[in-house]
């Protein structure tokens, strides 16, 4: 899994589809960029008529982490967008640091995107922090129609809220560091995917790339409550809600998730997969199969997107 990782994660290589993930052979997506208020934004686009999903990475990652999941959705012929986040992956650093990097900041970003795209209505899929800019979309954004996260717990943005949905350890501290030894950019990586990732990857180029600031302010302006009140959020939203999360994920405190209160939250409870912080990469099949029962779900309650 970690070569084929290597061997499609290099700086400069288009996303591809993977052999084995859905068996439909290889294809690539061309990168392609738009500023957005000033910001130039890396992103990929497979097209598709069946409706949108943007797929939204996490700290210090690229959108290449989602290369199972859009060949996946575009083989169901789902139109998927998947940007690299200001500061992260083949993007530029953000031209205001202060105000884009936080969960309104990066939403904001997006929203514009998809705006600037034609898209006029569309599914979320977040991972990690992706899953945080996720849940302020799905409750701020009409456009928004649906939300799948994954290693996002969700909290009241303050110190006390967090250490409840968080499991505080050195690997987690890594969360808001601005400077990023090569000892970190292993340590964050391998919590990431759950095991030691090789130091010439795409990944390891991507945690080592990431603007400090985006972990910074992101973790500064989180704590400060910058955002929606996200237990507020999941449990007053009226919009389908889907959480798939990996059982030993080291930076989620996972009997969290089931003491909220959500008001649509698919099947009535998390899902949890035998996978820790990233598992629509570890257990693709299985996450896609759950995202792909989602989406046509809450794709076919109200027409196409």
């Amino acid at each position: 899994m970690i070569g084929a990782f290597r061997r499609r994660m290099l700086r400069g290589e288009p996303i591809r589809e993977s052999d084995g993930v859905n068996g439909s052979g290889t294809r690539s997506w061309v990168e392609r960029h738009l500023s957005i208020g000033g910001d130039r934004l890396a992103y990929i686009r497979t097209g598709g008529e069946r409706g949108s999903v943007l797929l939204v990475h996490g700290n210090s990652s690229c959108k290449e982490i989602f290369e199972h999941q859009v060949s996946y959705l575009a083989d169901l012929g789902y139109d998927v967008v998947a940007p690299d986040l200001p500061g992260h992956g083949n993007s530029d650093d953000a031209c205001d640091p202060a105000r884009t990097y936080s969960f309104p900041g990066y939403a904001d970003i997006l929203s514009n995107l998809m705006e600037q795209l034609g898209v006029g209505t569309y599914h979320v899929v977040g991972w990690s922090l992706g899953g945080h800019i996720g849940i302020e979309m799905w409750a701020t954004r009409e456009a928004v129609r649906s939300l799948l996260i994954t290693g996002t717990p969700p909290v009241r943005l303050s110190p006390a809220g967090a250490a409840e949905g968080f499991l505080p350890s050195p690997t987690m501290d890594l969360a808001g560091k601005a400077c990023f030894s090569e000892a970190d950019v292993q340590a964050y990586g391998s919590a990431m995917l759950g095991t030691s990732i090789d130091p010439a990857s795409r990944l390891a180029w991507c945690i080592a790339r990431t603007h400090g600031e985006a972990r910074r302010l992101m973790l500064e302006n989180g704590l400060a409550g910058l955002g929606q009140d996200e237990v507020a959020a999941v449990a007053n939203c009226p919009k389908p809600l889907a959480i798939v999360q990996g059982k030993n994920d080291p930076f989620v405190y996972v009997p969290y998730l089931h003491r909220l209160t959500y008001n649509n939250l698919w099947l009535n409870n998390p899902i949890i997969v035998n996978a820790g912080h990233a598992p629509h990469w570890v257990q693709a099949s299985e996450f896609n199969h759950y995202l792909g029962e989602f989406i046509e779900l809450t794709s076919g309650s109200g027409g196409a997107a």
